[in-house]
């Protein structure tokens, strides 16, 4: 089933072009890796696909609906989640609240009965809690609930983030540079949780990444760019094999 149909998009600043031309379809629950040099256009996707900056030209559809002019908000009220490459978590809030913030936007009482503390609200607050505990045991952050995201160490700050983006319960997640400033270890292990939620949750999930080993071991089909267009679509063993990658990425010495 067709979750994203990204039509002929581009993005020009000023006189240079980020994006041009670029389309994708992704189905349902797989996983599609987009690779490039650097500048050549990957984070700029993710922004148009995502709501962060607006098109030039072209359009997106999400379900099978136009979300072309729909505002980022409204994309991720869809069930569009995303992380950054720079980790964007809320450092005066603690772990576990990071998550319940994130999930704020599903909970159904009003001003007045917040303001009341209703027992309606006593009730949403707690299911909340639980719920955002059971993410924090699923990642492996339970212990660390407490503490503030600026103390955690750097993998368990980008597995926070991982969390938040999944806590709402999304139907397409765009994770930009998961594996940036990891250690080998870390990279392993993120490689086997982003294979276990997709498979859990059957997820449709777009990444943008650098280290080639993730992107083989756990991407069905992959894109690449080049000056911000696409050169090259396929199985990671043909994306292997294709000249054109090649020299975008080792230029003369191929």
């Amino acid at each position: 089933m067709e979750v994203l149909k990204v039509d002929s998009i581009s993005k020009n600043f000023g006189g240079v072009q980020a994006v041009k031309d670029y389309s994708m379809i992704q189905n349902d629950n797989i996983i599609t890796g987009i690779i490039g040099p650097n500048g050549a256009g990957k984070t700029t996707i993710f922004n148009l696909i995502s709501g962060v900056q607006q098109l030039s030209s072209g359009k997106v559809f999400f379900n099978g609906n136009n979300i072309t002019k729909n505002s980022s908000f409204e994309r991720t009220r869809m069930g569009i989640s995303r992380t950054f490459q720079n980790i964007r978590l809320f450092n005066n809030l603690n772990v576990i609240d990071n998550l319940k913030v994130a999930y704020g936007f599903k909970t159904e009482y009003n001003f007045w009965q917040q303001m009341i503390n209703s027992g309606k609200v006593r009730r949403v607050e707690k299911e909340v809690h639980e719920f955002a505990m059971s993410y924090l045991t699923d990642f492996g952050l339970e212990k660390y609930k407490n503490y503030k995201p600026d103390s955690l160490a750097y993998g368990l700050r980008r597995r926070l983030e991982f969390a938040r983006a999944l806590i709402v319960n999304p139907k397409l997640v765009l994770l930009d540079e998961p594996a940036a400033g990891l250690n080998p270890q870390e990279i392993h292990d993120l490689i086997d949780l982003i294979s276990r939620i997709q498979e859990e949750q059957k997820l449709s999930i777009i990444l943008v990444e650098h280290h080639m080993e993730l992107v083989m071991k756990i991407c069905t089909r992959i894109h690449v760019l080049d000056f911000g267009q696409k050169i090259a679509e396929g199985k990671p063993e043909e994306i292997r094999k294709n000249e054109k990658v090649l020299q975008a990425y080792l230029g003369d010495e191929v």
